[in-house]
């Protein structure tokens, strides 16, 4: 009995880190879109890389 309680339980956790990483990727996604909708992901990338390569100076 303890057995099939302790399978249900990994079960159910394993479907909620599921998930729960799931709505993390969904939401940066989102947010990704939000803050940059007119640039693809290459220019994205590139303004990072410039704006880190200032910070650094």
């Amino acid at each position: 009995m303890s057995k099939g309680f302790l399978l249900i339980g990994a079960i159910i956790f394993a479907i909620y880190i599921y998930f729960t990483f799931w709505n993390i990727n969904n939401s940066h996604k989102k947010q990704k879109e939000n803050h940059y909708p007119n640039l693809t992901e290459e220019e994205i990338f590139d303004e990072y890389n410039e704006a880190n390569r200032d910070n650094s100076n």
